[in-house]
């Protein structure tokens, strides 16, 4: 099967959109890429990074923010422009039956894996037999939850996968990393779990080094010639002959390497710097993020927060759009609601005051609920409890100021109310003790996701297999059956009337979160680096494919 833009598009609009529900049926190009000359080849591109990936395994990575380091090495089998369609990238043509139940892809002929394993049918189905071992928990499982099967098609080329319901989420889940193939030989290596310079993708880099902690090294693949060329503008090889990759944890080393020329580009702009490396020889670019935007999930299986009183008093105790401007500078996006505003599904009447800041309300809330006591330090109590509200967060996920915006909530919830809202961060092996113990009161979190439908079932749905982080153990009929119809459904109309009600649900009428404000990806640069690429409909920076330094 081999179709050229004009067919692929009216199989996406008349068989994987109509069927499936997958999109709008328009087509526009998702790049945004800097103003430049003519591109040059060469050259190694220093790149100072913000975080650190847990794991180099894309397949295993849970954090949205290394997935501009991870592209490099590894590509998806289809990605998805900010219309909503999906075009092919390491596929040559995909394809969703009348009944939405099969799916069938087209590999394009000729792509390797980096040890030079040819990804073929084999490769596919070896990648998904891997993700069906309890033992290795590939993340983004929810996407997959509705796959019943998965078999060699007429060739070596096509794989047809049989769905056991229409699902939305699965065309999304071939387009995201945590579904993108690995070279049959990685799948067996001893280093699987951690990743790195064994594991090999199909990307246009290959990982040939890695310093735990300090650095991580990239070099250019001469034989690459499969890029989005929708998303990318070209093909062929990368114009770089690598990346130097120096994790930078503190805002100030990220921008002092950038100013003294130690680094040509930093991902993670500190908000306070954003207005000065908008000019004078540096180049400044971000991008919202899809999916949810960064809000508090509030535990509504055990006390203080299963009452709905504490929790209306929770959302209404602090002055957010004070505090948020003063700790972005101005520069970020108060979020309202349980989607970002970059979804297609965004509520935008919620932004009229879903969460309005109301002290005197809170206060009244709080009395009515029976916290009418005071202890010696100000804290409300009842029956000789102290109103203790505790956020217990991943340190890895600890970024972007968040530490310093959660100390503030805690100031005001102190001042306000008289709730003890506590920050703790911890290491990933206690936040998952924690979280399996049920030992807190708040779950924080974002997720970056181009269909909202991941996004949604992870954090709310009840169903195990689908809420693997619904950590605000909310078990709500009403949701999880708006959650199920919304990801089969093939009507956009109707999801969108779906997610409308879903959102003023959980903000409005549940108090189920906070929503805080809407994360951005962010880059600045000297004036050298051209190329630069955001992808809009994932809602994140690309890889450094298109990247070349000038000059």
């Amino acid at each position: 099967m081999s179709l050229n833009r004009r067919s692929f598009l009216q199989l996406s609009v008349l068989s994987s959109l109509a069927a499936a529900g997958l999109g709008a049926c328009a087509s526009s190009s998702s790049a945004t890429a800097t103003a430049s000359s003519t591109p040059v080849a060469g050259g190694t591109l220093r790149l100072g990074y913000e975080t650190e990936p847990a794991t180099l395994n894309p397949q295993l990575s849970s954090q949205d923010t290394v997935a501009p380091l991870l592209r490099n090495a590894f590509d998806s089998y289809l990605y998805r422009d900010e219309e909503g369609v999906y075009h092919p990238w390491l596929a040559e043509s995909y394809e969703v039956s009348e009944d939405g139940l099969n799916v069938t892809l087209v590999l394009k002929d000729g792509v390797t894996f980096s040890d030079g394993a040819a990804l073929d049918a084999d490769a596919v189905l070896a990648n998904f037999d891997k993700f069906a071992d309890p033992d290795y928990t590939a993340t983004n499982s929810v996407g997959r939850s509705n796959l019943a099967s998965w078999a060699k098609g007429q060739d070596e080329r096509t794989v047809v996968f049989t769905l056991s319901q229409p699902d939305n989420l699965f065309i999304a889940y071939l387009s995201a990393l945590g579904s993108t193939p690995l070279s049959p030989a990685s799948l067996e290596d001893d280093d699987l779990k951690g990743g790195g310079p064994t594991i090999a993708g199909t990307g246009p880099f290959t990982i040939t080094a890695y310093q735990q902690g300090s650095s991580l090294t990239f070099v250019k693949r001469e034989d690459y010639n499969w890029a989005p060329q929708e998303l990318t503008g070209r093909n062929g090889a990368a114009y770089l002959d690598g990346v130097e990759v120096s994790f930078l944890t503190e805002a100030a080393t990220r921008t002092g390497a950038l100013q003294s020329g130690q680094v040509d580009i930093i991902y993670g702009v500190p908000a306070q710097n954003v207005e000065g490396f908008s000019a004078g020889g540096f180049v400044y670019e971000e991008i919202l993020n899809s999916g949810t935007p960064y809000s508090l999930y509030l535990n509504v299986s055990k006390s203080p927060l299963e009452d709905l009183r504490v929790r209306q008093a929770f959302q209404k105790a602090v002055d957010l759009d004070t505090i948020i401007d003063s700790i972005y500078y101005g520069t970020a996006k108060r979020a309202w609601s349980s989607l970002s505003p970059t979804s297609s599904f965004y509520n935008q009447e919620l932004e009229a005051g879903s969460v309005t800041y109301d002290v005197e309300a809170a206060n009244a809330l709080l009395d009515e609920a029976g916290w009418t006591g005071r202890d010696d330090d100000g804290f409300r109590t009842k029956d000789g409890e102290r109103l203790t509200v505790r956020l217990v967060s991943g340190a890895i996920y600890v970024r972007d100021s968040r530490d310093t915006l959660n100390l503030a909530i805690a100031d005001a919830m102190k001042k306000n109310v008289g709730i003890d809202y506590v920050f703790e961060p911890v290491d990933a092996g206690t936040e998952t003790e924690r979280a399996d113990a049920n030992d807190y009161e708040v779950f924080d979190n974002t997720y970056n996701s181009p269909d909202p439908a991941l996004a949604l079932d992870l954090l709310y749905n009840s169903d195990p297999a689908k809420g693997v982080i619904a950590r605000g153990r909310y078990n709500d009929a009403t949701v999880d059956q708006w959650l199920n119809t919304a990801r089969s459904q093939t009507d956009q109309d109707q999801r969108a009337q779906i997610y409308n009600e879903f959102q003023t649900y959980t903000v409005t009428e549940q108090a189920y979160l906070l929503p805080l404000y809407v994360p951005r990806n962010s880059l600045a640069y000297s004036d050298k680096v051209r190329g630069t690429l955001v992808d809009a409909g994932s809602g994140s920076v690309f890889s450094a494919y298109n990247i070349y330094l000038a000059g």
